[in-house]
């Protein structure tokens, strides 16, 4: 699966302890994962304490995932970690185990961040695995409303696009809402609410596939309830690998 984020690195200390700090102030909360038998484990935590004088920080359970972050937690000296809010990407050496309430890591030296979006962006296009449905009404050339069932050509936490044919661009236009969109994946739905933020015309070539030209409608999302975003995020985070290395170098 193709995925078009592109990752920077970051040694500044002092742009770390920020990145960490607003972490902790905010109460975000953070993903730890890792590998186990060929397979990405999850589990969700937050960062509790900042101790810069040790050049540590202190992470907490959120509730219900105690015995799933003892598990990790216990079987390797660092783990990985992925704040969604600010698209960062860390690996920790463990310096402490408190289990299973609270765990010290070491400040890294350098943190992973995705560049150019706030949110992990995944391709989906090939996949048919995200679906959105919706009715979208034109004035022209008369009142009509049309009844949407797209699959997403790509989706993140901020908005999502869809591909759609000539007799169908009529009904989409820049800035334009799109309510009640019940959005699918093979886990959970949602109902959320985005406005259009760009169109692009799309001209078959030997990458994409396409024996026709199409229409990309990329969406943003106007409305999103906390708990759809963070199942969203860790929907999108789940199926992203090929950025990962990243962190590893």
């Amino acid at each position: 699966m193709n995925n078009d984020n592109s990752l920077k690195k970051i040694h500044d200390e002092a742009t770390i302890l920020t990145l960490l700090g607003s972490a902790k102030e905010a109460q975000h909360e953070v993903f730890i994962w890792r590998l186990i038998g060929g397979s990405k484990h999850l589990a969700g935590v937050r960062v509790e304490a900042i101790r810069r004088t040790r050049n540590d920080f202190c992470i907490s359970p959120i509730s219900g995932q105690n015995q799933q972050v003892q598990d990790m937690m216990g079987t390797l000296d660092y783990i990985d970690l992925y704040i969604p809010d600010s698209a960062l990407l860390l690996r920790c050496k463990i310096r402490q185990t408190d289990a299973p309430t609270r765990y010290y890591l070491e400040i890294p030296s350098f943190v992973a961040q995705v560049e150019r979006r706030k949110s992990m962006r995944l391709n989906v296009h090939t996949t048919d695995e995200i679906k959105v449905t919706f009715a979208k009404a034109t004035s022209v050339p008369r009142l009509m409303t049309q009844h949407f069932n797209k699959s997403c050509f790509d989706i993140s936490s901020g908005g999502f696009s869809f591909l759609v044919s000539r007799m169908e661009s009529k009904y989409f236009k820049i800035n334009d809402p799109i309510r009640m969109i019940n959005l699918q994946t093979s886990e959970w739905a949602s109902s959320l609410n985005a406005e259009i933020a760009l169109i692009k015309e799309i001209e078959p070539d030997e990458y994409n596939g396409l024996t026709y030209k199409v229409w990309r409608v990329c969406c943003r999302f106007s409305q999103m309830d906390d708990l759809t975003k963070k199942r969203l995020e860790k929907y999108i985070f789940e199926r992203i690998k090929d950025e990962l290395h990243v962190i590893n170098g």
